[in-house]
């Protein structure tokens, strides 16, 4: 066996790269996500949720789990379509975890060149194979499993295997909520899609509310297609991370409210009580049957109220005969940043002079109007009561005037099952929910969740569940590793801080190499002599043109 050794010395290499001269080029890294996939692997996760899966097949080609680990790499890679499954493998940790038999690096005995060949799951290939199985097999199989079936599974066997690899947190906070997924307007072939109209910040308006907007607003009203999805989440009083727990997808018509109680029962069934036991959602989602089914459960109920409902009005009827005064709670002043202790003098000074700078400008523009900031808020609970008729359980409200910095003011209520200690706590515990939402938006805007590739609701389905699915077994993965701190990170940042060498390029060079970041690496090829840069460009089209011609190592079963 003969070794070869590489030294690291960046400024040899760059000091070549600037006459155009270079080896070999690549990005290196893929430890973490492999540690994520063999930990999957290793503890049985797959396994157990493959064994579960409601395939539609009567024969199984190839394993359920890979099947389900080849959808969570493509999903933690942002790739939506299945196409893209040949490149991903290989750039992403799920082929490295996978048993090493499996996998053979050769070289070429024509070429030179180093190929990767992988033995699949049946004998019906009888060319090389680049990846464990097929992408066609992945789109077929996610095409062709049930939508039901599978937010079935969803809510019932992969709650189980979060319960099993202890993710809940004992404090038992879930939220339910709803939010509006989007495709292209001109397409009508998206199979149970509704065609709304939306306002500028995204929210639907029906014909009534239309009319009463001034002009100006209803120019920015637009037709949108759309799906709706409702989803049961579980997080921390403290936000340390956040769990999706059951989804259901409808057609955006459709309401959301009838949804909330099969995913709140389906959740206990398969998890048993004591596990979730306070449930917050928005007043759109209020029902009062529902809630009082939740407490038989076990689980408690924590909503803001409708104006013109008679919990409202019988619990400011109780407020004004109340002799006791409204408990006023003034919010903490958000602190500036200071400055670190250890700034360098020349850096004080420029910061010294651009804060005296702003101070002037300041004064020159003269006095600015208040900010709409939350100061402070006022409040008094009213004791629990049966008087409404919806509820045939014991409801306590809490009733708040929010009052912002530019004086105005904010009427509006919070009911709750739960007798909190103290009222306060019921409405900072409140407050998360705002932040679950942002959690949606996360999914939305940096997981891609919503860059559908097929109209086939089935493939809505699987995409909108398996994003959730990597979402969610990322964040146990970062604590289990003790990295909770970056469980509330877009994907991208994510994946730049778990893999804290896959943004470094590796370049080679007469057998040194040095580590680049992106941006690096970029400075230095803009910078480059035209001479070099010349040369460079020829030597990277050569490179890149072996890296795309096929494998052609022919890869014998035995």
């Amino acid at each position: 066996m003969s070794w070869e050794a590489f030294e690291e010395d960046k400024a040899f290499v760059v000091e070549a790269l600037r006459r155009g001269e270079f080896d070999h080029v690549e990005v290196v890294g893929r430890v973490t996500e492999t540690d994520f996939f063999r930990r999957l692997l290793g503890d049985g996760v797959l396994g157990r949720l493959a064994a579960a899966y409601p395939t539609p097949r009567q024969k199984e080609e190839v394993p359920l789990w890979l099947y389900l680990a080849s959808e969570l790499t493509l999903r933690l890679h942002g790739a939506m379509g299945f196409g893209a499954y040949p490149y991903v493998i290989h750039c992403g940790g799920l082929l490295d975890a996978l048993d090493p038999d499996r996998i053979e690096h050769k070289a070429d005995e024509a070429t030179g060149r180093w190929r990767t060949a992988v033995r699949g799951f049946n004998r019906k290939n009888f060319h090389a194979r680049t990846t464990p199985c097929d992408q066609d097999f992945l789109r077929k199989l996610a095409r062709d499993t049930p939508a039901e079936a599978l937010e079935h599974w969803f809510g019932t066997a992969v709650v189980r295997e979060y319960q099993t690899l202890g993710a809940f947190d004992p404090a038992g906070l879930f939220a339910v909520d709803g939010t509006y997924l989007f495709v292209p307007l001109d397409n009508d072939r998206y199979e149970g899609s509704s065609v709304l109209r939306f306002d500028e910040h995204n929210h639907p308006v029906g014909k009534a509310d239309e009319e009463k907007m001034p002009a100006e607003r209803r120019k920015r009203c637009r037709w949108r297609r759309c799906y709706r999805a409702v989803t049961l989440s579980h997080t921390t009083p403290d936000r340390d991370y956040s769990l999706r727990c059951g989804t259901t997808v409808l057609p955006g018509k459709d309401a959301e409210c009838p949804e909330v109680g099969p995913l709140v029962e389906r959740f206990v069934g398969a998890v048993g009580p004591g596990v979730m036991k306070l449930l917050l959602f928005d007043r759109g989602l209020i029902d009062g049957a529902a809630v009082s089914r939740f407490k038989a459960l076990g689980v408690d109920s924590l909503f803001p109220l409708k104006h013109g409902m008679d919990l409202w009005t019988d619990a400011e009827a109780l407020a004004a005969l109340d002799p006791a005064p409204w408990t006023r709670h003034v919010l903490p002043k958000p602190t500036a940043p200071q400055p670190p202790p250890d700034r360098p003098e020349p850096v004080a000074r420029r910061e010294a002079a651009r804060q005296k700078t702003l101070a002037r400008q300041r004064r020159e523009a003269g006095p600015k109007p208040p900010a709409h900031t939350l100061e402070s808020i006022e409040y008094k609970w009213i004791e629990p009561s049966r008087v409404s008729q919806t509820f045939t359980v014991p409801v306590n409200v809490l009733l708040v005037h929010n009052h912002y910095a530019d004086g105005e003011t904010l009427d509006w209520a919070l009911a709750s099952t739960r007798l909190f200690a103290d009222p306060l706590e019921m409405w900072a515990t409140y407050r998360l929910r705002p932040a679950i939402e942002e959690d949606h938006r996360q999914e939305k805007c940096f997981w891609d969740m919503t860059r559908f590739r097929s109209p086939a609701f089935s493939l809505v389905v699987n995409q909108v569940l398996f994003v959730e699915l990597a979402y969610s077994l990322i964040q146990i993965f970062l604590r289990q590793a003790d990295r909770g701190d970056l469980a509330g990170a877009t994907r991208q940042r994510l994946l730049d801080a778990l893999l804290p060498q896959e943004n470094q390029i590796t370049l080679y060079t007469r057998q040194r190499f040095g580590l680049f970041t992106s941006y690096e690496y970029q400075e230095l090829l803009l910078t480059l002599p035209e001479g070099a840069r010349r040369k460079a460009l020829g030597k990277t089209r050569r490179l890149r043109r072996a890296q795309l011609r096929p494998p052609d190592l022919p890869w014998r079963h035995p």
